[in-house]
């Protein structure tokens, strides 16, 4: 799984209008890049955010 991969899974959790994958999402876990979040769904662990963010800057929602 690629950096452009886990971006991809990452903005599939937070984005309301993409489509989840229980597989990815379930791999981003694994690598601490997400946690679940109840039994529906899964949410950005800190490190998830910031892969997402530039590098080096928070990310600001």
């Amino acid at each position: 799984m690629t950096d452009h991969d886990r971006i991809e899974a990452l903005l599939d959790i937070v984005d309301d209008e993409r489509t989840q994958s229980p597989d990815l999402s379930q791999k981003l876990v694994v690598l601490g890049l997400a946690e679940r979040r109840g039994k529906a769904g899964f949410r950005p662990t800190r490190a998830g955010w910031t892969l997402m963010s530039d590098r080096g800057r928070p990310f600001d929602l």
